[in-house]
């Protein structure tokens, strides 16, 4: 997939995640890394930053932290 800046990855890792929840965490993750060639570090940062974004159940943000 492709991205321009932090912001559109950041969008696209959640919409992808949503996709996908019926995979278990680790197995996203290596998905979410091979899917978007990023490294663990990233993938780390994409994590702590999404933790901070509350999405309601059709993915709109409805809250951040």
């Amino acid at each position: 997939m492709e991205y321009h800046t932090y912001d559109e990855l950041i969008a696209l890792v959640a919409e992808f995640r949503l996709e996908h929840r019926n995979l278990m965490d680790e197995d996203l993750d290596k998905l979410v890394k091979k899917t978007f060639k990023i490294d663990q570090g990233t993938l780390r940062e994409l994590n702590g930053i999404t933790d901070l974004i509350q999405s309601s159940g059709k993915g709109l943000v409805t809250k951040v932290i």
